[in-house]
């Protein structure tokens, strides 16, 4: 059997199609994505263009191989209305729940050839599904996905609704994949999910600064940790004294903002004020002083004004984010701000991305011309390079093919287009 899979949306999706990918080849399955038997379709639904681009790649994947057994997998799949499943030419549905048992589901809807959907309500809490992956291509850095799901509701999201409400991997079973990856050569791994920094082991009573201390106590002194991203409400003090204390929590912070500006927040519900985001930035700064921080935001929100952009941009470069994640509004259907009224002309949106986007290239120089020596993780050869990122998540190209990837000290030349040079 051949099989090839279409991923859609963010690293938590990106991780669970690694995931199906290692499950089908233990199986005996090829991969394959010109001539395939079995597609997988791993959908996004965080905006309406998202859940369009699902859509196109299914119809895309059916035309050239009109033969193909079709699964839509994921996001969009959990959050379809009856009218759009009956639309959909797709063979298997699967939602939120039983994608751990993608092999099986799989042998047993193609045997039955029936067209089946495997999505369920998600109102009641239900267990972390396990995932682990062993080895990744970059050898170097792993992922691992400890948590899920999200009970922050914000106006703009569909996740609650697509991904059930928060759930974790147990610490012991997030020990045992660290241990694992380590003995497979992984020196930096990466904790990620939908709401990384809401991790809590009920049994256990760890929230992520716990598991962190674990994961630090049990693998090898050569194994550094990252976070994907984390809410600056979850941002705890024990978190950051266990930063500050310990080098091999590599000192980079996904933290998003979203606005800079209160009201627009207030109508986004985000769960704190710019004032109350700055104070903690502030803390964090004071105590990890060679701290990068980056964060996502969101442009053209319903009624944002002109005035509300530039009190944006002004918070923004008053609080130093070494760069900038920046997102187009686009409305999901069934979310609270579907209802709002205010849409933000398309065009009034593209000149504000282009503003964000531009001070988010001096954000990172500014950020990168703090540091002399550079801490960096050797991922990739390309031609005569050596390519990676330093501890504060900095790009690096080292011109010296000859070094072996993994975790070198160097300073650097020149920087470059927002990447630093080692000639």
């Amino acid at each position: 059997m051949r099989f090839s899979i279409i991923t859609l949306g963010c690293k938590v999706n990106a991780y669970e199609s690694q995931f199906y990918a290692k499950q089908l080849k233990e199986a005996g399955w090829e991969e394959d994505n010109e001539t395939f038997d079995v597609v997988l379709i791993n959908s996004c639904a965080v905006t309406n263009t998202a859940a369009s681009k699902s859509r196109q790649m299914l119809h895309k994947a059916k035309r050239n191989n009109p033969n193909a057994y079709s699964v839509l997998i994921g996001c969009y799949a959990q959050v379809l209305s009856e009218e759009e499943k009956k639309a959909f030419d797709v063979d298997l549905i699967i939602g939120a729940k039983h994608k751990k048992e993608i092999v099986d589901i799989l042998l047993e809807h193609m045997r039955s050839n029936q067209k089946d959907d495997l999505s369920e309500d998600l109102a009641e809490p239900f267990a972390f599904e396990s995932m682990p992956i062993d080895q990744f291509e970059s050898k170097h850095r792993a992922f691992l996905k400890v948590q899920d799901g999200c009970n922050q509701f914000c106006s703009y999201c569909i996740i609650p609704y697509a991904r059930g409400r928060e759930r974790s991997l147990s610490s012991q079973e997030v020990i045992a994949i660290a241990k694992d990856l380590e003995e497979k050569g992984h020196i930096e791994i990466v904790l990620t999910g939908i709401h990384t920094g809401r991790y809590y082991d009920e049994k256990e009573k760890l929230d992520l600064a716990g598991l962190l201390k674990k994961l630090l106590e049990n693998t090898g002194e050569q194994v550094k940790y990252r976070i994907s991203s984390i809410e600056i409400t979850e941002v705890s003090d024990e978190l950051i004294d266990l930063m500050k204390k310990d080098p091999r929590l590599l000192h980079h912070l996904h933290i998003p903002i979203q606005s800079g500006c209160d009201r627009t927040l207030k109508r986004m519900n985000r769960p704190y004020t710019v004032a109350e985001f700055e104070e903690r930035l502030s803390l964090l700064r004071s105590k990890i002083p060679d701290l990068s921080i980056s964060t996502d935001v969101i442009c053209g929100f319903k009624q944002e004004s002109e005035e509300e952009f530039q009190e944006t941009l002004k918070t923004l470069e008053r609080l130093r984010f070494s760069f900038l994640h920046v997102f187009p509004y686009s409305i999901r259907k069934g979310t609270a701000a579907e209802k709002m009224k205010g849409d933000v002309h398309g065009a009034i949106v593209k000149e504000r991305v282009n503003t964000l986007l531009r001070l988010s290239d001096r954000l990172r120089k500014i950020d990168m011309e703090r540091f002399d020596t550079l801490e960096v993780l050797l991922e990739s050869k390309k031609g005569n390079e050596m390519h990676g990122y330093t501890n504060q998540y900095h790009p690096v190209i080292i011109k010296n093919d000859s070094l072996h990837q993994g975790r070198i000290y160097t300073p650097y030349t020149t920087i470059k287009d927002n990447v630093y040079i080692v000639e």
